[in-house]
């Protein structure tokens, strides 16, 4: 049986509190940390470690939280919507963006700060990350690269969210080494990223007019709203994977801490639990073993594969 690697994520905001009103995030740290901790046990057991990534604020105001968890086995990288960290550390008057609205020099700028607080907190630099909603620009990868990162996950396959600058029709489905010109293309930067698994079959249209494929998070009702199973899917995104043969195969789930993951009861509990029962179960009739892992391990890997040359283009 070939193995496939699980890696669970979680994006974990500052509370509405510290950053504007109408920000996703909890209420409050104490919302974020029963979020985070009931992600975890969930994931425990199903023998899955989480990659947590987390926003300036958030590592600050919990640093005991997230050492605890990366000295159980979890990673614990950086996360930026720079406009919330805009309202709560400049009121507003800087970095009020979205990720790939910043240019080269304030992006080394902003991730520079933001590192600086990452370090204040966990005692080292951050080598993982991922941007708020994937929004990214042709510069990201070689920012991130010049300042120490060593992967991500970055890419959201086939989403076009204009508005956040989340563009990522026709990119690199898999995890790869990125370009250092062109986001959506394998290259040789030493960086290894991980898009989140999609499934690439179907694009959606929610009702805000933004377009994406379904994916690994219990954050969406997919039934509710689109009339699709964490069943279906499993299925595609399995056999999408499978039928790709990357070198490094991966699912990648994604979520965010301000959902009640230790209440058994609550809704987005109850889907967690059946998106991780359906992906091992399609593992298994695909048969292959679903192995938890976490970001810092599919980055180095992808780092080690080494990228096939592209026969130029005459057109």
């Amino acid at each position: 049986m070939q193995d496939i690697s699980v890696v669970i994520t979680m994006d974990c905001e500052p509370s509405t509190a510290t950053s504007h009103p109408k920000a996703t995030g909890p209420r409050d740290w104490a919302m974020g940390e029963r979020a985070v901790t009931g992600y975890a046990e969930i994931a425990k057991s199903y023998g899955f470690p989480c990659t947590f990534f987390v926003h300036p604020e958030t590592i600050l105001a919990q640093a005991d939280l997230f050492r605890s968890l990366e000295a159980e086995g979890h990673c614990v990288g950086l996360h930026m919507h720079p406009w919330k960290y805009s309202y709560a550390r400049y009121d507003g008057k800087r970095f009020r963006c979205h990720f790939g609205d910043l240019a080269e020099a304030d992006a080394t700028a902003l991730l520079s700060e933001a590192a600086t607080l990452f370090h204040e907190a966990m005692g080292r630099h951050p080598l993982w990350f991922r941007p708020g909603t994937f929004s990214a620009n042709d510069s990201t990868f070689r920012v991130l690269t010049a300042l120490g990162f060593r992967g991500g996950s970055i890419s959201a396959p086939e989403r076009v969210y204009r508005a956040t600058r989340s563009v990522w029709t026709g990119c690199e489905p898999d995890p790869h080494r990125p370009n250092a010109t062109f986001r959506q293309i394998a290259g040789d930067l030493e960086f290894g990223n991980m898009p989140l698994s999609a499934d690439v079959s179907q694009v959606l249209i929610a009702s805000n007019g933004r377009r994406m494929p379904a994916d690994f998070r219990p954050d969406t009702d997919w039934v509710g709203q689109f009339g699709i199973t964490y069943r279906s899917i499993a299925e595609n995104i399995v056999a999408q994977v499978t039928a790709r043969a990357p070198a490094v195969p991966v699912l990648n789930a994604i979520s965010h801490n301000m959902f009640e993951y230790r209440d058994a009861a609550d809704p987005f509990t109850q889907r967690f639990k059946e998106m991780l029962d359906e992906m091992c179960a399609a593992c298994g009739r695909a048969g292959l073993r679903p192995v938890g892992t976490t970001l810092a391990d599919v980055a180095e890997r992808a780092i080690g594969v080494v990228p096939e040359e592209e026969e130029f283009a005459f057109i």
